[in-house]
């Protein structure tokens, strides 16, 4: 039992995934838990996502006269909002997406931010070619840039970080 309190993230974690269990149990939604918290997850790291960038795009002076810069005018931006999405990310799915993560440790994370990076690297392609080249509103950009990041997310989360069938074969 001790175990299991010192992985399950909390007091606060159980008490909201109480919450989240009633709600759907009342809405006999359960059997698709996992979606809809990969949905709001999925929301929340978003919203991480573009405060973090909004924030930099305001903040940091514009460096596209350098070299680097002028392809990817934003790779700041996008690195840093990706780190800070990442770290929320990983935290939210751990507790309250996948319920297999809660027995993981360091490897789950490490296998999480490796599968992120093919997100980070899309969004810098995406930053070249939308911002860099075709000029087209870093914030448009995002958008379009975001929807693909969302669905590749889902699929390499699910198929790679948080298995569940790896977690029964290491639990047995």
């Amino acid at each position: 039992m001790t175990e299991q309190r010192k992985n399950d993230g909390g007091f606060l974690v159980r008490f909201l995934n109480k919450i989240i269990d009633a709600v759907l149990g009342a809405m006999h939604l359960t059997k698709y838990k996992e979606q809809i918290m990969y949905l709001f997850v999925g929301g929340g790291t978003t919203v991480v996502d573009w405060l973090i960038f909004t924030a930099l795009v305001f903040l940091l002076p514009d460096l596209s006269a350098y070299p680097f810069f002028s392809h990817f005018p934003n790779a700041i931006e996008y690195t840093a909002a990706w780190a800070g999405a990442v770290l929320f990310a990983y935290w939210a799915s751990k507790y309250f997406v996948f319920e297999t993560a809660k027995k993981e440790g360091i490897s789950q994370f490490f296998r999480f931010v490796g599968s992120r990076v093919l997100t980070l690297l899309l969004s810098l392609v995406g930053d070249f070619l939308l911002t860099g080249l075709a000029h087209i509103n870093e914030f448009i950009a995002k958008i379009i840039i975001s929807v693909a990041v969302v669905i590749i997310n889902y699929i390499t989360s699910k198929l790679l970080v948080f298995n569940k069938k790896e977690s029964e074969d290491s639990n047995a």
